[in-house]
Order: structure tokens, then C-alpha cells, then sequence
């Protein structure tokens, strides 16, 4: 009889972690930017590509929910907040909310009206633009201490206001951001309230912010 050789066994991309034993599926990069993003990614593909853990470039409702976790939403609120994201981004980067997952090549096309307007329809960071809504010669900053607070961020999404779907959705983000990503505190009504930094800021619109965070939660 004779023996015929059979094909080697495909190697991994990447090394299995000790997650799966909690029922992961796929495997997972580090959650550094230099595992995560690609050369030549848009700051919005840097930024979304946090939540790509086997670098396929597609984020589903798991991905979505481990990454929230990882920057710092408690369980329960994560599940619910990778849902409310993933189901309007999978329609609008795939056209169809089946396929419940984003598509991180068309993340672009998951804009919406009523933003700032610093990532470009490409998605790409524009300084310009940046440093006329939060550096020195900033609108929002009337006081000029470096810092944005609930209130100021509420008036920077009005006056950028659209539609008023874009707002809400606007105003949302913020919010969460601000909780998620506080790093310093400014004085309304003589009481300390949180708020974000300029850099804080920054770093999250050139895609860096949630390694940050990350690492912080780490």
C-alpha cells in the first residue's frame, strides 16, 4: 500500500492567548496601534481599527464589546453600547445590517452630519481645522484654559448642528468620550467639573486615544 502524503497543517497568523479559553473565537493582535492599523490607514481607520482583534478588517458585536471593555465600560454597558454602534456603522459600511459587522476599508462612509468637521470625508486628520475648534484661537474654549467640559462641548455640537439627528448622535459620542477619557478638571460655578484636555483630544482624532486608554485600564 502506498502512502500518500498529506498536506501540512496551515500555521496560525497568531499565537492563541489565554482569553480563549472564555470562549473567544478568533485570535487577537496585541491592542497596540502598530499591531492594529496599517500603513497608509486614515486617523478614522487607526481609530476604529482598536476594535479589529484579528486584524481582518472587519469589527463584529464581540470585537466591538471586548474593546469597550478594554477602555474602560463596565460589563452590560459595553454588550448594549457594541450593539448601538456596530448596527448603523454594518449598514452604512456594507449596505446591509446582517451582516452586523463594520467594514474598517469603508469606515469613511460611516460619517455623519453635524461633526467638527477635523477627519475629512476620507477620514483623515485635519490639523487646520483642529486648531480652529480647540486650539488657541478656539471658539469652544471661552476661557482659554486648555480644558472642555460637558457645557462647552454642548455648544460646540450646536453651533455645528446640522440635523438634529446628527447633533444627538454627536452630542452622544462626546459624552461618552468624556466618560470614558476625563483627564483633567475645570471650574464651573465655582464647583470642579471633568473634563478633556487639547491633547486628550487630539489623540483621539489622529487614533491613538484608545491605546491610551488601553494601557491606562491595563
Amino acid at each position: 500500500m502506498v502512502n500518500v502524503p498529506t498536506a501540512a497543517p496551515k500555521s496560525r497568523k497568531f499565537s492563541r492567548t489565554p482569553h480563549d479559553a472564555a470562549g473567544w473565537e478568533s485570535d487577537v493582535l496585541p491592542r497596540t496601534l502598530k499591531a492594529r492599523s496599517r500603513l497608509g490607514d486614515t486617523a478614522l481607520q487607526r481609530h476604529v481599527s482598536f476594535f479589529d482583534d484579528n486584524g481582518d478588517r472587519s469589527i463584529d458585536v464581540a470585537e466591538c464589546t471586548r474593546g469597550l471593555k478594554a477602555v474602560g465600560l463596565p460589563v452590560g454597558v459595553a454588550e448594549v453600547a457594541a450593539l448601538v454602534i456596530v448596527a448603523p456603522l454594518s449598514f452604512m459600511t456594507r449596505g446591509s445590517l446582517l451582516a452586523m459587522s463594520i467594514d474598517v476599508e469603508n469606515i469613511q462612509k460611516g460619517k455623519h452630519d453635524s461633526d467638527t468637521g477635523i477627519l475629512d470625508k476620507r477620514g483623515r486628520f485635519n490639523g487646520k481645522r483642529f486648531e480652529k475648534v480647540f486650539g488657541a484661537h478656539s471658539v469652544v474654549d471661552r476661557n482659554g484654559d486648555k480644558a472642555f467640559t460637558a457645557t462647552e462641548i454642548t455648544r460646540m455640537v450646536n453651533a455645528n448642528r446640522e440635523t438634529l439627528l446628527g447633533a444627538l448622535v454627536s452630542l452622544a459620542e462626546w459624552q461618552l468620550l468624556l466618560l470614558l477619557a476625563a483627564d483633567t478638571e475645570a471650574v464651573e460655578g465655582d464647583k470642579p467639573v471633568p473634563a478633556l484636555s487639547v491633547a486628550r483630544i487630539k489623540s483621539f482624532f489622529d487614533g491613538t486615544l484608545f491605546y491610551r486608554l488601553a494601557r491606562e485600564h491595563g
